[in-house]
């Protein structure tokens, strides 16, 4: 669905701040977009096909790919998979709902909203 050479020229043509993308080594690379494809294919696509559905598909991909280097081994991204429900460190207390952990980032699913079942609004 996307290659390397494809992810290379997203994060230095078009993304702003990619940066922790293009300074991971090569394997984290490779295994991000893995990771992130894999859980961009999971979710529930329309029928519908346009011209611009592949290319949104590997925006998306790419914009999961930066979230999972970014996040996924951070020790808030750790509590939050646990289901932890209250943190607190000197008198910092946080929060979190399992429930409403995201596994897909934001910016992805903005990508994504007009080929996703149930992203349609209905006038």
């Amino acid at each position: 669905m996307i290659n390397i050479e494809d992810a290379y020229s997203y994060f230095y043509n078009e993304r702003l701040f990619g940066e922790a993308w293009l300074e991971a080594d090569n394997m984290k690379q490779e295994q991000s977009l893995k990771m992130a494809t894999n859980q961009i294919t999971r979710l529930k696509f329309s029928m519908y096909i346009d011209d611009l559905k592949e290319d949104a598909i590997k925006k998306a991909i790419c914009e999961q790919a930066l979230y999972l280097i970014q996040t996924l081994n951070n020790q808030r991204s750790k509590l939050i998979e646990q289901g932890v429900t209250s943190f607190s460190v000197e008198g910092l207390s946080e929060s979190y709902d399992s429930s409403k952990a995201r596994k897909v980032c934001t910016e992805a699913m903005e990508y994504l909203k007009p080929y996703l079942l149930g992203c349609v609004a209905i006038c």
